[in-house]
């Protein structure tokens, strides 16, 4: 509400020019109407209830009340009213997605069930049918970037393919986010400005930070956004075998949650990071802010005009001008 009071103005203010001359119309009607009253004064009471048509006085409403409030909103109508803009003809009605999967060995941790990766799927595949008829794009990344999916509006294609990744079958290892920014850039193409890149995996690693920040910054970059998985504690990553993951080292894999590199993505990239919940709300939440970017970047295009709400006025008055159909209504003043 405060956005749009700030944003509230007239498309064509010179129309409200109108409104001061329908009060001086007013006024003069009404001062003559009064003064025939006046007049009226010597005249005995059974003979000027007689010769009177209607009775009326000066504090009751008359025709000329409602015909000028009728008037003056038309006029207001005329100056064209506006707070929010036409959608932008440069962008789609939605908005454009980049989905990064992150396909790792800690992914297959079990701290949120079944594991990170099928919950992750999961999430994907409930944002996507939330957004029926939106383009989504599919991208999964370890050591390495790949795209699965150009931007399709068929969320029943990106089912099989999604079910189909697997720590597995990546070329490298890791954890490199990085490595997705030129893809996402280049499915997003000339649509980048209204468009986001969602992260689905379990934390970043600090040496992709600056990249990250770097390309938020950038001219024309699309916004981001991440939807993390898993806990503080981390989980036990099983593979196939049912042997634990291990790291470069030969340890064990660690896959606590790095909240500290969660709060530095967020602050130096302005992204919306949102934590996965056992319902839908984590869902519902991305899908809001997807959507306001594409707001966002439509308001922002200079091209973008305002939406004339004038018509609102238009039933006042048309029911005020209703009343002259009244019997006996245009002849009292």
């Amino acid at each position: 509400m405060p956005d749009a009071l700030a944003s509230f103005h007239f498309l064509r203010p010179w129309w409200l020019l109108a409104i001061p001359v329908v009060a001086g119309i007013w006024w003069l009607v009404r001062r003559h109407s009064n003064g025939g009253a006046i007049l009226r004064e010597g005249i005995a009471p059974h003979l000027r209830d007689a010769l009177t048509v209607g009775r009326r006085g000066g504090g009751r409403i008359v025709p000329v009340d409602l015909l000028a409030v009728a008037m003056a909103c038309g006029a207001l109508a005329a100056a064209g009213p506006a707070w929010s803009r036409l959608p932008s003809p440069w962008f789609s009605e939605t908005a454009p997605l980049v989905v990064a999967i992150e396909v790792s060995d800690s992914m297959r941790s079990n701290d949120t069930q079944p594991t990170r990766l099928d919950r992750a799927r999961f999430k994907i595949l409930d944002l996507i049918e939330g957004r029926t008829g939106a383009r989504t794009a599919l991208i999964s990344y370890a050591g390495s970037a790949h795209i699965v999916m150009p931007p399709t509006e068929d969320a029943k294609i990106l089912a099989p393919f999604l079910e189909g990744l697997d720590p597995s079958i990546m070329p490298s290892q890791g954890a490199n986010a990085g490595a997705v920014l030129p893809l996402a850039r280049q499915l997003l193409g000339d649509e980048s400005v209204g468009g986001t890149l969602l992260f689905v995996n379990d934390g970043f690693e600090r040496a992709d930070l600056p990249a990250l920040a770097e390309f938020a910054k950038a001219e024309a970059a699309p916004a981001m956004a991440a939807l993390v998985l898993g806990t503080e504690r981390g989980g036990v990553p099983l593979l196939p075998d049912g042997s634990i993951a291990t790291s470069r080292g030969g340890g064990r894999l660690d896959t606590r949650i790095d909240l500290g590199a969660l709060r530095r993505f967020e602050s130096e990239t302005g992204a919306s990071l949102v934590r996965a919940t056992v319902d839908d709300a984590d869902v519902r939440r991305l899908m809001r802010r997807i959507e306001s970017r594409l707001q966002q970047a439509a308001e922002d295009d200079p091209n973008v005009q305002w939406k004339d709400e004038g018509w609102w006025l238009v039933w006042p008055a048309a029911i005020l001008t209703a009343a002259w159909f009244r019997r006996g209504w245009t002849m009292q003043w």
